[in-house]
């Protein structure tokens, strides 16, 4: 039987020095010198080495001859895990690197304070504090003393079925949601300034506990907790949140028509769609097209096969089956489809990623 991590050794980890932090802290030189960074990750073992991200960085100071690098979701995430978050600690006295990803990132201020460059800015985040970056913004952390940070981290597909699925609505996250997923800007972050909000903390905690002992039905409640977790955020500090624009009407209305697409994706039509949002089939196919690069048709088709695909790699549903639970009737039109989009039939696509045995 596994061990399982219970709160108070969680406590004592996140406290305790690891022996990279250690020589780091006596080592104040390395930062920012990259002949030494290099000499230094030379002397680590792979798992301590790909703690600093030294795998995906052919160097680890950006500068004008070295851009900011880009951190890719698959050395992050496994694609046999079903839960797509991860919860770590960032390393104290590590060298701050400029770089962006493609998944999303929230950093909570667990203890202390820390610096985070983004937006062009510099923001001193203190304990209770939460920031949260979506793919393509380029920051940075520099946590150069005690503090205990902590990166969550979560998949781009699944932060968005979080929100279209469940949290629908008229508030801050409708601007972030839409300009980021769709419009893709390259400025964007929500800070919560929560000063130490305990019900936070433990959520956090939680979650992080979840992630470490994998129980049953564990990616259920990581996500029911990531729920309750913005929702309480909404809830008690969306006043005082932190955004570099404010929100507009269009934003919201956009949200709407992709919330609409992203819940009833299995039969909606334009022209329900037209019906519900009251607009103009023709204003509608303008705005989904201007936000996902892509038609009406050809959005709704994603979905149903980002869906598909999903159900082949993590359950051992039948293909039979699959085909009428993404909105086809007809079972050779799904498998017609599936081919055409992912080149592959739906039983060699499970072949190839699926962890069930059947």
């Amino acid at each position: 039987m596994r061990n399982i991590m219970e709160l108070e050794q969680l406590l004592r980890q996140l406290h305790e020095y690891t022996k990279v932090e250690e020589y780091l802290m006596n080592h104040r030189e390395i930062r920012n010198n990259k002949r030494l960074i290099q000499e230094f990750v030379a002397t680590l073992n792979e798992e301590e080495a790909k703690e600093q991200l030294v795998p995906i960085l052919p160097h680890m100071v950006s500068d004008t001859l070295n851009p900011p690098e880009t951190f890719p979701e698959s050395y992050f995430f496994n694609e046999n895990d079903p839960l797509k978050v991860k919860i770590t600690q960032h390393t104290r006295y590590s060298t701050p690197v400029m770089h962006k990803h493609d998944f999303y990132e929230m950093f909570y201020v667990y203890e202390g304070e820390f610096e985070q460059f983004i937006d062009n800015k510099t923001f001193v985040m203190r304990t209770g504090d939460i920031c949260l970056v979506p793919p393509g913004v380029f920051h940075s952390l520099d946590v150069n003393n005690y503090s205990i940070v902590l990166n969550i981290l979560i998949q781009k597909d699944s932060f968005q079925e979080i929100f279209f699925n469940n949290l629908s609505g008229d508030h801050i996250f409708s601007n972030f949601l839409i300009s980021d997923v769709y419009a893709k800007k390259i400025d964007s972050f929500i800070i919560f300034p929560t000063n130490g909000d305990l019900k936070i903390k433990n959520m956090i905690l939680d979650m992080f506990l979840e992630t470490i002992n994998k129980q049953k039905y564990y990616v259920q409640v990581v996500h029911s907790n990531l729920v309750l977790l913005f929702s309480h955020l909404l809830r008690h500090y969306e006043d005082r949140s932190i955004m570099p624009k404010p929100q507009r009407k269009r934003d919201v209305i956009d949200f709407e028509i992709i919330t609409s697409i992203e819940k009833n994706y299995k039969d909606i039509t334009l022209e329900q769609l037209s019906d519900s949002i009251h607009y103009s089939t023709q204003h509608i196919s303008l705005r989904i097209k201007q936000l996902t690069g892509e038609s009406f048709t050809k959005f709704v088709l994603r979905k149903r096969m980002t869906v598909a695909a999903d159900l082949l790699k993590h359950t051992n549903m039948k293909i039979q089956d699959i085909g009428p639970d993404v909105g086809y009737k007809n079972q050779e039109n799904f498998i017609r489809s599936f081919r055409k989009f992912y080149e592959t039939t739906p039983s060699q696509f499970r072949k190839n990623h699926s962890k069930f045995k059947l």
